[in-house]
Order: C-alpha cells, then structure tokens, then sequence
C-alpha cells in the first residue's frame, strides 16, 4: 500500500517543484521552532542538518494554511513517500568500497562542501515531548576509543505545543568536509583535525539549503489542494502550471472546503 505526505506552501514555490523537479531542504537553524538548531553540549550543532518538512494527516488544517501559505493563499501537494531520483554508484565509484544506491547526486555542487550518508534522506516522524534531554540532546560522548558525536536526535524532537503539525521529515545530515578532502587525509592527525570542525561551536553554516531531484515518476498520484482563500485566478495559474510541466499526469485540483475571510 503506498503511503503519501502532504506539504504546505505558495503558488510560487509549487512553481519550482514543478519547473525544476527538485524539493528543497532547509537548516536547521532557519526552520520555525528556533530551539531546534540547540544542543546541550555543542551549540547550535543543528546547523549541520538539514530537512524537509511535510505532514502525514490529510486533514484540511485552518492552522498549516496559516503559517504555511501566504495569506492563506497557496496549495497543498499530496506526493507518495520518499519521491526522490536514485543514483547507481558502484565499487570504488566516490569513494564507495561497495556498489551503492542512493538519493545523494555525488556530483551536485553540495557534495563539494559536505559530506552527506548515502542512507539520507532519512525518513523521520517528528515526536513531540517537553523532554529539555531529547529538546536539547548532548550529542558529544567520551569512550575508550575516543570522543564520537551522535546527530542521531536532532530535528526529530519538538516541544508538545507544535503537535497539530503531525510532521514528518526528511532529514539530511551533513559533516563539515567533503569526500575528497577525507580520502587525502591519511594520518590521524589530519583526520582528528577534520573530526575538530564538528566540536567547533564557531564554525557557521556550510550548507543553508540543499535540493535533491525527484524521481520521473514522482508526480503521479499527486494531488494539489488550494489554500481557502485562494482566488480564481491563481486557480487557473495553479492549472496552466500542472499542464505544462505534467502533461502526461492527471492530477486531482481541488480547492479547500474552509471557508475564511
């Protein structure tokens, strides 16, 4: 059975999504909830996430269009789970030591200021919980083989006050050094000096936004609901946008049932 998300927005980004065939993701320290980027032990360490965010309930939400549209102007885009283009890899490709498949276009410029797991996108339902441990998690630990850092809990927690977004993400977690810069490492020196860069509260940012590219057949089953007070001629902007760039894909186009102000 295919699971879908939905996910709020404006005409003009539903534009690209369409135009481009990508979906973006946002830092961490850009998203709504500001405590989000925080940990308890390594500042905002969130910085070196990245996710996407949709939301499972397919219910018609007065609140989401609130925050989420402009003026209660824009869409909701129903899309199946886990849309995006994979790429084949194989042994010895990128630094791989085994054929991999994965959603990550090693050759996309982001590649060359990050490294990203070829697991990501991860997959992540968001909990909600006034738990200031899992809010603001110690990521750093200390064991006889050394010091390791865990991203493991970040940007999957928020407090209980956001739960009527019933979110889900997708999730990128990034390291502070690309692929290439690691493999020329070759003393432990070298790579603890790389490893410094995450224990760094310092250092900004590297990546503010990432767009991974959708899948060819992405767009079917999808479904755009338009925001309540959207008019008739965003409606026909909505559809002359749907018939240029999915052609060959019936899409459902309906408009809110709210009725607003």
């Amino acid at each position: 059975m295919k699971e879908y998300l939905y996910h709020y927005t404006s005409i003009e980004t539903l534009a690209l999504i369409l135009k481009n065939r990508t979906i973006r993701f946002n830092n961490l320290l850009n998203v709504d909830d500001p405590e989000e980027a925080e940990t308890k032990d390594l500042g905002l360490s969130g910085k070196h996430c990245l996710v996407s965010c949709w939301t499972k309930s397919n219910e018609d939400a007065i609140p989401m269009w609130n925050m989420y549209t402009p003026g209660m102007k824009g869409v909701r885009i129903k899309m199946k789970m886990n849309p995006f283009k994979q790429y084949t890899y194989n042994r010895g490709e990128n630094h791989f030591a085994e054929n991999v498949v994965s959603c990550i276009d090693y050759k996309g410029d982001y590649t060359k200021k990050v490294t990203i797991s070829a697991e990501c996108p991860l997959t992540a339902e968001v909990l909600y919980t006034d738990d200031e441990d899992l809010l603001h998690p110690q990521i750093k630990s200390q064991t006889e083989e050394g010091t390791s850092i865990s991203f493991e809990k970040l940007g999957r927690y928020k407090r209980k006050y956001w739960t009527f977004q019933n979110e889900y993400r997708y999730i990128i977690r990034t390291a502070p050094w690309t692929m290439e810069e690691m493999e020329k490492v070759i003393t432990v020196e070298g790579h603890e000096k790389l490893f410094d860069r995450l224990l760094d509260k310092n250092n900004k940012q590297i990546c503010d936004e990432i767009y991974l590219a959708l899948s060819d057949d992405a767009f079917e089953d999808m479904e755009i609901l338009l925001a309540p007070k959207t008019s008739e001629a965003e409606y026909i902007i909505v559809q002359a946008l749907l018939e240029k760039y999915c052609p060959n894909v019936q899409v459902k186009l309906e408009k809110s049932k709210i009725r607003a102000r």
